[in-house]
């Protein structure tokens, strides 16, 4: 089931923020692509590294035409463990990678599917130090607002989907 990708998360002056190598499993439309990670299988190269954690799974959904990522994570076992909502630009697909404009502000869920908005004040901040455009900060304010809809309304991936997904890799994968 491999099919290598690397979705890039970059700043909005275009530096890197992380690098993260995955498999493309998955594009819903025009509108989606679905990447998964596996912590023992994908290198995630980042500006400020992370001591090692236990084994864990995510699914990055990237939209390429709606200003939100979404990175559902999920423990070594398979359980569900929340999301992380960023707002972005739309992703962009070149070769092999994709690519993320992230705007600084998440929504963040947790396993009962409560939420709350984070890093308000980096985004205004960032807003100023990096020359947001006014296209940006709307895109920030729409793709949060995209993030509490998809969970108030139960839709992909909180609606099961991301579950019956993982179950779905790990079975092309075969035994570990």
């Amino acid at each position: 089931m491999r099919n290598p990708v690397t979705v890039r998360k970059l700043k909005f002056d275009g530096s890197v923020k992380y690098e993260w190598d995955g498999d493309l499993v998955e594009a819903l439309g025009d509108e989606w692509i679905i990447v998964f990670h596996d912590s023992e299988l994908h290198d995630k190269r980042e500006a400020l590294p992370r001591p090692a954690e236990p084994r864990s799974y995510g699914f990055h959904y990237v939209g390429l035409t709606q200003p939100l990522t979404v990175l559902v994570s999920f423990d070594e076992r398979g359980n569900w463990t929340g999301a992380k909502c960023d707002a972005a630009l739309p992703g962009a697909v070149r070769g092999r990678g994709i690519d993320f404009v992230d705007l600084d502000l998440d929504v963040i869920v947790a396993r009962d599917l409560s939420y709350y908005v984070r890093d308000v004040e980096i985004f205004a901040e960032r807003s100023r130090t990096m020359a947001y455009s006014d296209e940006a900060k709307s895109a920030a304010l729409r793709g949060i607002g995209l993030a509490i809809a998809l969970v108030e309304r139960r839709e992909p991936p909180f609606d099961g989907s991301a579950e019956a997904l993982l179950g779905r890799v790990l079975a092309a994968a075969g035994p570990t």
